[in-house]
Formats: C-alpha cells, structure tokens, sequence
C-alpha cells in the first residue's frame, strides 16, 4: 500500500528574535492576531502558509501537532518528535484518553533543556530517530518500546500491528526488525507485556478493527484466524483475501466499517468478493461494531466443528 500524500498550506513558524529579517515590526508582533505567540521565543504565521506534504487521513488535530512540533525545533533543531506524539504524527492508532495530550519531545542533545506546560520533554537512555515528512521522529521500534509502560496490552499489539501492517500506507518496519530491536534491549521495563504483545503482532493488518476482531476471538477460547488468507476465486479469476480467515473451515470473518456503506464503490467491491468468495466454497461473516458478539462466537464454533 503506497502512503498517500498532498500538499496543504500549514501556517510558517519563526522565531521572534527573527522577525526584522521577515519584515515584521515590534507593533505587528503585539497586535496582529495572525502572528501569535506558540513557545516563548517562537510564532506562527498564518498569514504565510506554507505548502507541506502532508498524509491525506490527516486531520486537524494531526496538522495542529506537527505545527507544534515544527515550532519547537525553530527553537531547537535537535529536538525529536517522542512516544505519544511521535505514533500519533505516524498515525498508529492509540485510546481515546492518549489521543489529545502535550507535545512529546526528546532530544538528540544531552545538554538540551525544553520547559513548558505543554511540552512534556522526555531523557531517554538512548534516542534513534527517522525523518518522516521532514519531521525527525523517534524510531517505530523504540516507539512500541516505550509505549509499552502507558497502553494496555491489547492496545500495544495494536500499535504494533499498524507499524508492521498497511493500515495507512507502507509498514514502517518489518515484523523481524521489530523483534530484533525488542530483543536487543538489555535494559526494558516492561519486558513481559512487549514480548507478549510482540508475540501476537501480524503483518498485513489492515486496521485496529481487525486486531480487535483476532484478539476476541483467542479470548473467546477460538483458534486464532489467519490474517489475510490468499484464496484463489476461478468466479472473479483472481486471488482475494479476506480480512480474517479459518482456511480450513473455509470460514471468512470481514470486518466492515462505516466507510464500507459510505462508498458506492468500496460497497461494489464487498459485494463481488463475497460472490468469489461463495462460488469458491467460503462462508463470509460479516461484522460490523454492532454485531452480536455471543452469536458470532456461536456461528465460528458451528463452521469450524464441520472441519
């Protein structure tokens, strides 16, 4: 899955002690609305936006923490997006209550010193960072590392799930590097939730709907589904792949979110794999968040008792 990119206009960030060389008067800094103070010592400027290659899921909320983020490196250059906001500006997914937090930061800089109320800067042992959308990030692995002392397991082995699957483009690394980077730690304060989360990851997860969907089914006690079963459909005369799958029960669990029924197309395209599907021998059992769960436990057990 290729990362889908656009160029929107985010506002331009400088630094207060620059403002002579943009133009700018002391009288424009204290009274122009559109050149606010965001740190001390740092603006925006949103009356000269800026074209930035920006993910098209993002939304508002991921466009104001990368403003943030940009801010805080005009301040200083050796600062890295960490944890939190680092997965946040990746786009894995995290709870609700880890959704709307301060600006996490590290530094490449031992020597460097970030105080504010919104700024919550971290001193890790070690900090290995990537650039991504000209935004210096700490590193996936170490992402999943320390995420791991603030989510629950379930919410751990999502995030994994996301930095080795395809839910918003291309894995950010692969299932082995994640396990070697883990492995490698000497030191890792939660060395049994990271290597039990680690053990249940999958590669080509598509979406945290379909690692919730695998996880309750190995708590209901069900053998786990495999991730993406390649199926040959001789009706459609190409391989298809379920979300989940028992290959040999023949049994295919879909899990269908709401852009499914908002798409005229993606619609289109669930209705002609379901058919390949069928003519192929296979079950379908659609689910949705409203799905009655103690029936769809009820339906596994029947089809896989056929085996």
């Amino acid at each position: 899955m290729d990362l889908r990119l656009e160029y929107r206009d985010h506002s331009s960030v400088f630094r207060t002690a620059d403002a002579p060389e943009r133009g700018v008067t002391s009288h424009a800094l204290k009274t122009d609305r559109h050149r606010r103070a965001l740190y001390r010592g740092v603006r925006i400027d949103e009356s000269a936006p800026v074209p930035l290659l920006t993910p098209t899921w993002a939304d508002d909320a991921w466009m104001d923490e990368a403003l943030r983020l940009r801010a805080v490196l005009a301040l200083c250059p050796t600062a890295v997006g960490f944890g939190l906001t680092a997965a946040r500006l990746f786009g894995l997914p995290l709870p609700r209550d880890r959704t709307f937090t301060a600006l996490h930061v590290a530094s490449t800089n031992p020597a460097t010193k970030l105080r504010h109320p919104a700024i919550a800067f971290h001193r890790p042992r070690r900090l290995r960072s990537v650039v991504w959308l000209d935004l210096p990030l700490q590193s996936p692995t170490d992402i999943f590392v320390e995420l791991a002392l603030l989510l629950s397991r379930d919410a751990l082995i999502a995030l994994g799930d996301a930095i080795v699957g395809g839910w918003h483009g291309p894995p950010l690394c692969s299932l082995a590097e994640l396990r070697d980077g883990i492995a490698q730690r000497r030191y890792l304060r939660a060395r049994a939730t990271t290597q039990e989360a680690c053990a249940l990851i999958r590669e080509t997860v598509d979406s945290p709907q379909e690692t919730g969907l695998r996880l309750w089914a190995l708590r209901r006690g069900l053998p786990e589904p495999e991730v993406h079963p390649q199926v040959f459909c001789p009706l459609l005369g190409r391989v298809v792949e379920p979300d989940l799958g028992y290959r040999r029960a023949r049994l295919a669990l879909e899990y269908e979110g709401g852009h499914h029924f908002e798409s005229k197309e993606q619609w289109t395209r669930d209705i002609n794999r379901d058919e390949g599907l069928h003519a192929a021998g296979w079950t379908v059992l659609r689910v949705t968040s409203r799905t009655d769960r103690r029936q769809l436990e009820a339906k596994i057990r029947a089809h896989l008792e056929r085996e």
